[in-house]
């Protein structure tokens, strides 16, 4: 019968009780944590679609040709190494890039454990399911976790008795959160000598605030709009309640970073109740939404430098709008 069911673990941090607790909390400080716009099959699908139109690793052959050659050069890495892996799929998605990184590793013959982590319960099943299906000699087991929340999810997963290498990546996720709360975090799931794989947003051209003009309408357009008012939708607010509106702004922090942002901006007072908890908001208020930072690899390779993780090579897209890169911890 266990053929029939996807084993699935659910980390603490997406625990219902802590989930409503990081529910309640966006929406009494105006900040949507950006977990809650994966939350439903719904908003995942919607995403999906977003990823499939606007994504240079989708449309873009060069950028596509990036990634194969980072998968690549990873397999070369790894030659020599006489480990078993883990692979673990950090916001996996729809599980497309783990995929491919799989077909690389499984030409090393070595034994092979991937664990498709997501926020969502839908994206990290559908992840599993692929890589299941296209290498079933592959282990595979999907969690469910909040990486903000999830220090020990690393020590859960490794197995000191046997000798691993872990493989961390992070594809399309870094533009979502601070870098300040994010690094240390992606530091720690790494051990001296394991491979971390990700890839950033970047501002192409050699202006950065105008490489992030370039790529504004990638966010800004009527699709992102839809995905991101879903769960204002389902918390009762209307539509007719406010505007989402993009812009760029400084991040605050003190590496004056910029990213695009996404807020809703309040055309009248709206009062709705969450579970019995009045949420009051008043005309003129912000409520953001959703961000997402840009980089340039001048930036990635300083900031990562500062955790002890050097980028061993990296790739970018013919247009710059997109980075990969391999990196190891030291």
């Amino acid at each position: 019968m266990s053929d029939k069911f996807e084993k699935i673990y659910i980390h603490p941090s997406q625990f219902p009780d802590q989930v409503y607790q990081d529910y309640l909390a966006s929406f009494s400080a105006q900040q949507i944590n950006h977990k809650f716009h994966y939350d439903s099959v719904k908003q995942s699908q919607k995403w999906l679609k977003i990823h499939e139109t606007f994504s240079p690793a989708r449309q873009d052959q060069s950028c596509i040709d990036a990634y194969a050659k980072c998968f690549q050069k990873t397999a070369e890495v790894l030659a020599d190494d006489n480990l078993s892996l883990n692979l673990i799929g950090l916001g996996s998605g729809g599980g497309e890039k783990d995929k491919l990184l799989v077909s690389h590793l499984s030409q090393t013959n070595k034994a092979l454990t991937y664990y498709p982590v997501d926020v969502s319960s839908s994206l990290s099943i559908i992840s599993a399911q692929k890589v299941r299906e296209a290498f079933p000699e592959v282990d595979v087991q999907p969690i469910v976790c909040d990486l903000l929340h999830s220090d020990d999810l690393i020590l859960l997963i490794d197995e000191p008795e046997k000798q691993l290498k872990n493989i961390i990546t992070f594809f399309g996720m870094i533009p979502n959160f601070a870098p300040d709360e994010i690094l240390p975090i992606l530091s720690n799931f790494l051990g001296k000598g394991d491979l971390l794989l990700f890839s950033a947003n970047l501002a192409p051209g050699a202006d950065y605030l105008q490489g992030i003009k370039k790529v504004f309408p990638q966010y800004d357009n009527e699709l992102t709009k839809e995905w991101l008012i879903t769960i204002l939708l389902d918390a009762g607010v209307e539509r007719e309640d406010g505007t989402i509106k993009f812009t760029i702004e400084d991040d605050g922090h003190k590496q004056h970073f910029n990213r695009i942002a996404a807020y809703f901006e309040l055309a009248k007072d709206v009062s709705f109740k969450l579970e019995g908890e009045l949420i009051e908001w008043k005309s003129g208020d912000k409520v953001r939404l959703f961000f997402s930072y840009r980089y340039t690899t001048a930036m990635i390779q300083a900031l990562l430098s500062t955790y002890g993780i050097n980028v061993l090579d990296y790739w970018e897209a013919a247009n710059q709008e997109e980075g990969i890169y391999l990196c190891q911890k030291v």
